[in-house]
């Protein structure tokens, strides 16, 4: 934001019956701090700076920037001025940081590219507040974007009036769909143009648009309230125009869409349970019902989970529920298991989305159909079911084997160290 000094301008203004007529401008301030840093952060002061500045111009502080821009002629053509006071346009400054081929001399800096819209922002707004706004006021809309929902009967948009504000002064409004906008009158929001006034004094007024709610699904659509035409000195700022953009809401007029929120579920066999969450989207207008039911594959109902057969109910507004399937734990050793469950017959014109078909699958905690391994040479065997040790042979399973047997295993691995010396012996006696 613009830092503004009006306190210590010295400015007379001479107005005639269609408004001001002349300005005279008396620098008893610096250039605000925003400005001064956009000469700065932009190298300016490499060339303008110095017992040598270029072309006779300092900008070495924010003092000496005042004194040499405001109503400095230009170092061209005609009578041009490197600032005047309230024209941005027809200052020889702006122009050089905001045109590619300025009339007078190089673009500025020299050599590159233009200074950020940021930064030309922040001058085109200092030499502006300097001109007939300090005294008449500089009329903006409070923002220049908002959102409404659809549903709102209207909205309420504020326009201010900044810096100076004697006497009375007016600007001209219109609601209307403009250039690239979709929002449509009388279908969306209701057209409409007008006269604000401001009175001596006043710092604010306010415009209300009547906004309009129909049963079609639009998406977001944006229409503008623009301002124009402002009198009695004052002057229409950059922020002139609000985009209004209207969230449509024929989305929560339908009534939804069902889907599983996950693409399928994994469960322990000794879990418990299993919860399941069904999604309501796109809409959750009155109240709806959808049937899950489960379909046995590898895991059988009865013997793995318990079947599903239910019908869940979505109340008016709920977009969620979940339901549980209870899992049964045996002592087989088997294989991971797996069931399907669905989502079907969804009830007052709800529909079914994707995925409404996922797989469960059910992880065994008994233990593979094979035992420990040998833990080989040297190695532990996998008598605990979590397979052999640091040995060659390679142990898998998950089971618990037989005690005789898990000790002709110890028995056989013990013995492993005397085959490495055998076979040395027999290999020395057939060199000999």
């Amino acid at each position: 934001m613009l830092t503004l000094r009006s306190d210590k301008l010295n400015k007379s203004f001479s107005a005639g019956l269609f408004g001001l007529i002349a300005i005279s401008h008396s620098a008893l301030a610096d250039v605000p701090a925003e400005v001064q840093a956009v000469f700065v952060n932009n190298g300016c002061l490499g060339c303008h700076a110095g017992a040598n500045p270029s072309g006779g111009l300092s900008l070495a502080d924010a003092a000496t920037s005042e004194a040499e821009l405001v109503d400095v002629d230009a170092n061209c053509n005609g009578n041009e001025k490197l600032v005047v006071p309230g024209e941005p346009d027809n200052s020889v400054l702006y122009q050089k940081i905001s045109q590619a081929n300025p009339d007078c001399g190089g673009v500025m800096p020299p050599g590159g590219n233009l200074i950020s819209v940021a930064d030309r922002n922040t001058i085109n707004d200092w030499i502006v507040s300097i001109g007939p706004a300090s005294m008449f006021g500089l009329i903006e809309m409070e923002n220049t974007a908002v959102q409404v929902q659809e549903t709102d009967p209207e909205v309420v948009l504020t326009v201010n009036r900044q810096l100076g504000t004697q006497g009375q002064v007016t600007v001209d409004y219109a609601v209307a769909t403009v250039g690239t906008d979709t929002a449509t009158s009388p279908d969306d929001y209701i057209a409409d143009t007008g006269t604000l006034v401001f009175e001596d004094g006043e710092t604010s007024q306010t415009i209300t648009v009547t906004l309009a709610d129909d049963d079609i699904f639009e998406g977001t659509e944006v229409f503008s309230v623009t301002l124009s035409n402002v009198v009695n000195g004052a002057v229409l700022g950059s922020g002139a125009q609000t985009k209004v953009t209207i969230i449509d809401n024929e989305f929560d007029n339908q009534p939804g869409t069902f889907f599983f929120s996950r693409v399928n579920y994994n469960a322990g066999e000794g879990d418990g349970t299993l919860d399941v969450t069904v999604i309501r989207s796109f809409g959750a207008a009155g109240m709806v019902t959808v049937d899950v039911t489960s379909v046995d594959g590898t895991a059988t109902a009865g013997m793995d989970y318990t079947a599903v057969s239910e019908t869940l109910q979505f109340e008016e507004g709920v977009r969620q529920l979940n339901f549980s399937i209870a899992l049964l734990e045996d002592q087989d050793i088997e294989n991971d298991e797996a069931f399907t469950i669905r989502l079907e017959n969804p009830t007052n014109g709800a529909l079914l989305g994707n995925p409404t078909s996922v797989t469960v699958i059910v992880s065994d905690n008994d233990g593979t159909t094979g035992g420990g391994g040998s833990g080989g040479s040297g190695g532990s065997d996998g008598s605990d079911g979590s397979g052999g040790g640091d040995g060659s042979g390679s142990g898998g399973g998950t089971s618990n084997p037989d005690p005789e047997v898990e000790a002709d295993y110890e028995a056989a691995g013990s013995m492993g160290w005397l085959l490495p010396l055998i076979l040395l012996g027999l290999l020395r006696r057939r060199v000999k």
